[in-house]
């Protein structure tokens, strides 16, 4: 069963009983994210949870039951599993079944991605037992979260900046495979903060990845997140999105600037994108703000 969305095609394989499915699609730092809804017909209906690359799925809503994952399809998961939005790790060509009985539709976030690419995310706070072994049905309440608000930017028609996906994203496999967590959080050093800072102001046209920071100063997206935040008391997300809502707000008061020029500069996608922002951080458009500031 395949379906499409725009240029991008989802396949679900060895397909049985199902009607019909939805996709939206986002990527971020390599790692395919899909919303993804599917209807089945009356009866039992499955379809393999496996691709060429591991598979991170976690179940958002159900209606009209409960579904499972399974490695046999005749086999029913344990009664422990059996909540809702339970969450499921299939290594690549695992194969492991999504089953279903007489119910009516599943809506989940489903993560591709490179186990090796984890490496480069989390370096040594990566669980290499987690990673490496499929995981069924199990519950952690951060991760769902995450999930819903992936879900959420997969759909939006005005999407947020890569660094708020790619947060969400590394927020998600950090609470399935990362290891215990180190005791206190160290800050970047001086000369760290100083050139991540530096960085992000001189692009704020661009579009710039976690990953990117964290290699300037040698760490892992895991470490640097975590560091970055120790050090300023918000994510890098929130700081390039602050830092662009201030250097919007200086071009708002040179005259001349017109609201269009002010978004390509600041790195928004288009006028409207950075008005609806801007009022979200602000509480007050653009225009708003201006004409409380000047005589």
């Amino acid at each position: 069963m395949q379906i499409s969305e725009g240029s991008d095609t989802f396949e679900f394989r060895s397909p049985h009983g199902m009607k019909a499915a939805y996709s939206r699609l986002r990527t971020f730092a390599g790692i395919a994210v899909r919303h993804l809804q599917h209807f089945n017909h009356p009866g039992r209906a499955w379809h393999d949870l496996s691709g060429p690359k591991d598979t991170l799925t976690v179940v958002l809503a159900e209606v009209g039951g409960r579904c499972e994952a399974r490695t046999n399809l005749h086999r029913p998961a344990a009664l422990e599993g059996q909540r809702p939005n339970h969450i499921s790790f299939v290594p690549a060509e695992m194969r492991v079944w999504g089953y279903t009985d007489n119910m009516e539709s599943v809506r989940e976030l489903r993560l591709s991605f490179d186990r090796k690419s984890l490496g480069n995310w989390f370096g040594p706070d990566l669980d290499p037992g987690k990673a490496g072994n499929p995981e069924l049905m199990f519950h952690d309440k951060r991760a769902v979260e995450c999930a819903r608000l992936l879900a959420a930017e997969c759909d939006a028609s005005d999407p947020s900046t890569g660094l708020y996906g790619e947060g969400l994203t590394l927020a998600l496999l950090s609470a399935c495979f990362q290891g215990r967590p180190p005791k206190k959080n160290f800050g970047l050093s001086v000369s760290q903060l100083r050139l991540v800072l530096e960085f992000i102001h001189e692009h704020l046209d661009a579009s710039v990845s976690v990953l990117q920071l964290a290699r300037l100063v040698d760490l892992s997206s895991s470490q640097f997140a975590r560091m970055f935040k120790a050090s300023t008391g918000v994510s890098p997300h929130r700081y390039q999105l602050n830092t662009r809502i201030g250097k919007a707000q200086e071009l708002l008061l040179m005259k001349g600037e017109s609201l269009s020029t002010v978004a390509v500069t600041t790195g928004f996608t288009d006028q409207s994108h950075f008005t609806r922002t801007f009022k979200r951080v602000t509480g007050a458009t653009p225009r708003e703000w201006h004409q409380n500031r000047t005589p």
